[in-house]
């Protein structure tokens, strides 16, 4: 029996201890005002741990907290940004003196201040001393900061801090961490915020820290919305706008403290402001800084102005313009100075898919090609690019300015699984001079993979287009409308696997040594009609065509077998599609499509409707002489659509007879008018006049108008017997258009 009862007794033992230490240590809730009538009261009996619950209400207070705590309002969890109802409010005695709510720093220290409003102070919520040293970790969520006189919210004396889903309005500084040298800088994170009316929107000396998703907005008179020295820091997805007076964003040496290094900012909206990015000039480095995919648009001075000491990598951004930024730039967005890096840039603005990218001489074109995403356009400015291109993707590239201003010296490998290429386009095509190189193209694609090469000019290689050492395999592979010239081979192809198809239409093959199209294997019949090959006979090589039967015995450059040949282009030629505005029409040659051999130079010649004036040519005007005169000419290197634009005003195209009369209204000058249209113009010669009278006239006419005695001598002696001459023979010449 003693047996059994010590054995009960040790059980018993056993699990009375088990309950005391499984039994936790509780921090205690503190109600205010249920337990305690005021938050300081509150804090004052609080234990390291514990948290204090404070209902809505006003509380006028100077709020210290000296100990690891949180405290709660009513609106605890709830976003400050967007919400609604009663708040906890707390507000100082002595507004212009006093902070809101006051963190004592020491080490270890952890404080959580959560859904709660402080306002009318000097400062809000502060940790301003670093006695007896800094504090842990600051966390501020869900918190409105509203009229301050300095610092809405700051934590200079902390080694972490939080600060999310607050709402900032009225104050010279917004939200803030760091403090000076010789203390380290704060890892922070401050994300989606609200900051209005702040000089300083979000500030600090900052390491391994985030700045994401806030609204910086509106102050009117100067100031910066982010700034201070980060290291190690990321800047992206804010929106910075209002800081009409002021910049977005800075970087710049500071009380001392490291400058600013490997920083990442990208995809904020810095728009609305002054300066979308300044970099002082006591920001002597800028090492690890990258300011990328960020549209910076809309502001008025500068989208980056940088006098730093080195260039800024702000590539990959979106400046307000297709064309790129403007300034120091290629385009008409906005403006950035010297030492800004900013090719290639978007053509549109972030979020756009498939995106349109934009680059010039002063970066690659491989460089953009690597960074695109598969089925993006890249569309390239005008200029000499001396590289080797590898595409591997699906994209678009396209020049700006087509063929006669865009060269690639080097060559263009496509090496594609399952993918879709375009290269070129009408008006749009580049200049691949492959320098004596191999090829100007390489290509190797399967798997139903589709390649387009259109509108291009390929020369000086051994291959215009080659699969050498590549793959056709399953796949559509498109050549059209392209000059391949001076190279041994025009167009090589090895091996077309069955199940491929190629078109190889309307390119101009002449001008290659040894073959124009030569096809080694083949599984499929290569369908290269409606080519020319250098003369009206057709190309030459001796085979027969695999379709018609047609023998090549023309004497234009060679084709092979296994090419569908005929019918072929018995000349080349471009076609020039032109228009009008209202107020006037195109006479020489006319409006409509007309055909011209390569080469050919094509007489315009516009002329106005009465108090319209001639303004500019317009569309693809890279040939044309003078886009600003109504008489010049086009040469046809292309198919080119133009437009000749009239603006109204009073523009008399009868200029002598106008000086004379003193007006282009008077009745005697209708008929002049009457006498160009239906005589002169609709022949060559008379055409040739008109011309002539357009380009000679108007200093003799402006002498004439203002010299009183000269007019009238014109008038009498020379424009009053030309026009009753005219009206004499009215009848004659009247008709002379039928």
């Amino acid at each position: 029996m003693k047996k059994i009862f010590s054995i009960l007794f040790a059980l018993v033992l056993v699990v009375s201890l088990g309950l005391v230490t499984a039994a936790p240590v509780l921090a205690d809730v503190i109600d205010v005002p249920g337990d305690y009538d005021t938050i300081q009261e509150a804090i004052d009996a609080a234990s390291d741990g514990d948290t204090i619950m404070v209902a809505a209400g006003l509380y006028k207070e100077n709020v210290v907290i000296d100990k690891s705590l949180t405290l709660k309002g009513a609106q605890a969890g709830v976003d400050a940004r967007t919400r609604s109802g009663a708040e906890t409010i707390i507000e100082p005695d002595n507004p212009d003196e006093q902070t809101g709510i006051e963190i004592v720093s020491a080490a270890d220290r952890v404080v959580v201040i959560d859904g709660l409003t402080v306002q009318n102070a000097r400062h809000g919520i502060t940790a301003p001393s670093p006695e007896p040293a800094m504090a842990a970790d600051i966390i501020v969520r869900n918190v409105r900061a509203l009229n301050l006189v300095k610092f809405a919210i700051s934590m200079a004396f902390t080694m972490e801090a939080t600060v999310e889903y607050c709402y900032v309005k009225d104050a010279q500084y917004g939200i803030n961490a760091g403090a000076l040298t010789p203390f380290l800088p704060t890892v922070a994170t401050f994300g989606n915020n609200e900051v209005v009316n702040a000089e300083f929107g979000i500030s600090g000396y900052l390491e391994d820290s985030l700045i994401e998703g806030n609204l910086v907005r509106n102050f009117a008179t100067g100031g910066v919305a982010i700034s201070g020295q980060f290291l190690n820091t990321e800047i992206k997805n804010n929106t910075v706008t209002g800081y009409v007076k002021g910049a977005a964003m800075t970087f710049e040496e500071h009380y001392g403290r490291y400058l600013s290094k490997d920083v990442k900012v990208e995809g904020n909206i810095f728009t609305g402001n002054s300066l979308g990015i300044y970099v002082f000039d006591t920001q002597t480095t800028l090492t690890g800084i990258t300011v990328n995919f960020n549209n910076i648009a809309g502001n008025t001075r500068y989208g980056v102005w940088n006098e730093g000491g080195e260039a800024l990598d702000a590539t990959k951004n979106w400046w307000g313009s297709a064309g790129g930024p403007g300034g120091a730039g290629p385009g008409a967005g906005d403006a950035i100075s010297t030492k800004v890096l900013y090719s290639p840039w978007l053509g549109a603005g972030l979020g756009t898919e498939p995106m349109t990218w934009g680059v010039d001489t002063t970066s690659s074109i491989q460089n953009t090609i690597d960074t695109v995403d598969p089925g993006d356009t890249i569309v390239v400015k005008a200029g000499d690019y001396w590289e080797d291109l590898n595409i591997d993707k699906s994209l678009t590239l396209q020049s700006a300015g087509g063929v006669d201003v865009t060269t690639i010296t080097g060559s263009v490998s496509i090496e594609l699984d399952d993918e879709i290429v375009f290269l070129g386009g009408d008006n749009v095509g580049f200049t691949v001079d492959a320098d004596g190189g191999d090829f100007a193209i390489s290509l190797s694609i399967e798997n139903g993979s589709e390649v387009s090469i259109s509108h291009n000019v390929l020369a000086d290689a051994v291959d215009g287009i080659t699969t050498r050492s590549g793959l056709l395999d399953s796949s559509t592979f498109t050549i059209e409308d392209n000059y391949i010239h001076g190279n041994d081979y025009g167009i090589y192809l090895e091996s077309v696997a069955s199940g491929s198809t190629v078109l190889i239409n309307s390119n101009r093959l002449a001008g290659n040594d040894d073959y124009g199209l030569y096809v080694e294997e083949s599984s499929v019949i290569v369908d290269a009609t409606y080519n020319w090959w250098g003369d009206a006979s057709g190309p030459s090589g001796g085979v027969a065509d695999p379709v018609t039967s047609t023998i090549a015995d023309g004497t234009g450059v060679a084709v092979s077998e296994h090419v569908h040949f005929d019918p072929w282009l018995t000349a080349y030629i471009y076609t020039l599609t032109i228009s009008s505005t209202g107020g006037g029409s195109v006479v020489v040659p006319g409006e409509g499509v007309f055909t011209y051999e390569p080469g050919t130079a094509v007489d315009l010649i516009a002329v106005t409707n009465t108090f319209y004036n001639f303004a500019r040519w317009t569309g693809d005007v890279d040939t044309i002489t003078d886009v600003n005169s109504a008489v010049t000419n086009i040469t046809m290197n292309d198919d080119y659509s133009i437009t000749a634009d009239f603006s109204f005003g009073p523009f008399p195209w009868c200029f002598i007879a106008t000086a004379a009369y003193g007006t282009d209204t008077a009745k005697e000058i209708d008929i002049l008018r009457e006498f160009r249209d239906v005589v002169l113009l609709p022949n060559g010669l008379g055409a040739r006049f008109v011309s002539f009278y357009y380009r000679t006239s108007p200093p003799i006419a402006d002498f004439i108008s203002q010299h009183e005695v000269l007019r009238t001598a014109v008038r009498v002696g020379f424009v009053d017997p030309i026009v009753k001459i005219l009206n004499w023979s009215h009848d004659l010449w009247s008709g002379a258009e039928s």
